[in-house]
């Protein structure tokens, strides 16, 4: 018994050993930052002028604007995207606080191969030409943020109760991204019937070269105003960047929809292929606030003359660590609603949340 005691005490010993050895390799990049402050960890990634990186010291990742970043030495492997569109494999080191030199792994599977390389694969860029970095060896799980914000109005007067909430989950991968998105409004007040409108979403992004890329998405919208039951959008469609920085983006998107509207009160049922034409756009890196909005046009293939428009905007106050006020608004219009419908909705929503 003595004997097998003393192997588990050794084996125990060498796993800890190999643990902390192991630990000791993944903790070697270093940020220096402008107030001359060292991190030592290990570099996640960097994604909408955001460079996370793990610790020892802490359960969570450390998140610290690319801005004050001066220098930044890893000897990961990343996924890098480039200003220009140009999406690589490789290393990458500080020159200098305003310049990085990459060493490119694998040149034959660079998307542009517009930028001339040494003898040694590298190159040299400015730091403000870097968007995107990805750990290749990054956990799946680890690529998740988003947020969760609620308000609630009470008033004594006709007993007004109103409560919403706005969410969102992004997920940031070196070939493809994708998000999804809820949010709800439902107001009651004595004497009146209740106002109601859900929306929910999810979409799936394909990079392809020189900062275009493919799109899925799947929409859902209730509405009392509109007597929308449930509206269905599944859309197909194409994208390109024309601004891709780490302070912000703004793309344009084209594809064809199929619109598929149940409406309330026995109202009949509707399907519909509609061409799209929309736009996004998002400032995230303006001091404490960040800015984003989207508008959709659809022109109907199926029913001559009928468009319609889905846009929102919201910006977002960061006030302390991860809290925040949001502020948001959508709206929908369609030329042709169904019978008794309103042509035009909009929500004001104004909420408390939390980023994660």
């Amino acid at each position: 018994m003595e004997f097998i005691i003393k192997r588990i005490e050794i084996a125990v010993f060498i796993l800890s050993f190999l643990g902390f050895c192991g630990g000791i390799k993944a903790q070697n990049d270093t940020l220096k930052l402008s107030n001359e402050d060292v991190i030592v960890g290990e570099i996640s990634y960097l994604d909408k002028g955001i460079i996370y990186i793990k610790t020892v010291y802490s359960n969570v990742d450390i998140q610290v604007k690319w801005k004050e970043v001066n220098e930044i030495h890893s000897n990961n492997r990343f996924f890098i995207t480039l200003e220009n569109g140009e999406r690589l494999e490789g290393n990458l080191k500080s020159l200098s606080k305003d310049s990085l030199e990459i060493a490119v792994i694998d040149p034959g599977t660079r998307t542009l191969k517009m930028i001339p390389l040494d003898e040694q694969n590298r190159f040299t860029l400015g730091k403000e030409e870097l968007v995107l970095l990805n750990e290749i060896n990054e956990s799946f799980a680890s690529r998740f943020n988003g947020d969760i914000s609620l308000g609630f109005n009470l008033a004594r007067s006709n007993k007004l109760r109103q409560f919403s909430i706005l969410s969102h989950v992004n997920y940031s991968g070196s070939r493809w991204g994708g998000g999804l998105s809820f949010n709800l409004i439902r107001s009651i007040q004595e004497s009146t019937s209740p106002i109601k409108r859900y929306q929910a979403s999810g979409a799936v992004f394909f990079f392809l070269p020189e900062d275009w890329f493919l799109l899925f998405s799947e929409s859902l919208l209730s509405n009392t105003q509109q007597l929308i039951k449930l509206r269905a959008n599944t859309l197909v469609g194409f994208g390109k960047y024309l601004i891709h920085t780490n302070h912000s983006y703004w793309n344009i998107q084209a594809g064809i929809n199929h619109n598929n509207e149940n409406f309330m009160s026995d109202l009949p049922s509707n399907q519909t292929i509609e061409g799209i034409l929309g736009t996004e756009i998002n400032f995230y890196d303006v001091g404490v606030f960040s800015l984003n909005g989207s508008i959709v046009g659809y022109k109907s293939f199926s029913e001559k003359g009928r468009y319609r428009t889905d846009g929102n905007v919201t910006a977002r106050y960061n006030f302390i660590d991860d809290f925040f006020l949001k502020i948001g608004l959508s709206m929908n219009y369609d030329n042709m609603p169904t019978a008794g419908a309103s042509d035009f909705d909009y929500v004001l929503q104004s909420t408390l949340g939390w980023k994660f």
